[in-house]
């Protein structure tokens, strides 16, 4: 069974209360905030159990080969739930059941995204129709329509014309990120490095002191050359993603080392549970989470 939910926070909620009920044997939760070992582990358990729960967030959605009996999922973007619907019977080997439901607010994730309105998702009659008849032709087209609508009636400088003859025909590549960009983030946040031990399926050890401290003797090296030191680095900075955490801004952080904008904290595993991050635990020490 696959649960996805669209707000991070109501994912950890629900994952927690599978977990506290004993008739559940085999509860997994899937988040952006999982390493690739993680997600591995993860996605093994789901292809080898035959009875397993997979709560999730939308990262499930793209590019994760899963393929679950049942599905439940919060509405969103229309597309956005055609995509999920694909992680349900993809051997077409079984009947496979989608449930939707109303949790979270979309528009609170989609910010000033015209699919993120009501009309457009599953909470319209005509959008059940389309998603069931698979005919998106008619679900693009007033989305469209719509874009049109509101570049037409903006000013001169993000008018639709000018956006693809001024920006995107002269290259300026980081204005064309700035107005394709889907999910606003306008919480400042940094990046914490956990320190802790990371088991692979392998049996071996990741050991994040020893990799955060083969990147510092690194960045003091001036004997290496660059090209040397850029390979190097970019093999420790591989290892260092699977303890690096996006959280927000915190008055008080009480982090053990900081190098440019990364702040290091020794004996990170105190913030996991079961491999998981704790986030009440990490709130009442760094802050709090981004919800993404």
């Amino acid at each position: 069974m696959l649960i996805e939910f669209i707000n991070k926070q109501s994912a950890y909620n629900f994952y927690r209360s599978l977990k506290e009920d004993e008739d559940f044997d085999e509860v997994q939760l899937m988040t952006g905030d999982d390493n690739t070992i993680e997600r591995k582990r993860i996605l093994k358990l789901v292809k080898e159990k035959k009875s397993i729960i997979l709560v999730s967030t939308q990262v499930v959605e793209a590019g994760v080969d899963i393929d679950m009996d049942i599905g439940y999922k919060d509405i969103s973007k229309l597309d956005s739930d055609e995509q999920f619907m694909g992680r349900i019977n993809r051997s077409c080997k079984k009947d496979g059941t989608v449930y939707f439901f109303n949790l979270d607010k979309m528009e609170s994730i989609y910010k000033n995204d015209i699919r993120a309105n009501k009309s457009l998702s599953l909470l319209d009659e005509n959008m059940k129709e389309i998603l069931v008849d698979k005919n998106f032709e008619s679900y693009y087209k007033p989305v469209i329509e719509k874009l049109k609508e509101d570049y037409n009636e903006s000013f001169s400088e993000t008018n639709i014309e000018d956006f693809f003859v001024e920006i995107v025909g002269n290259l300026k590549f980081k204005d064309v990120e700035t107005r394709m960009r889907l999910i606003e983030d306008d919480r400042w946040h940094m990046s914490v490095y956990l320190s802790s031990e990371i088991k692979k399926d392998d049996g071996t050890i990741l050991d994040g002191k020893a990799i955060w401290e083969e990147y510092e003797e690194l960045l003091k090296d001036n004997k290496l050359s660059y090209s040397e030191k850029e390979v190097k680095l970019s093999r420790v900075r591989s290892l260092m993603n699977n303890f690096i955490y996006e959280i927000m801004k915190c008055d008080t952080f009480p982090y053990t080392q900081k190098i440019g904008e990364l702040y290091y904290i020794e004996n990170g595993d105190k913030y996991f549970d079961d491999g998981k991050l704790n986030k009440e635990r990490f709130i009442s020490g760094v802050g709090d989470f981004i919800e993404i």
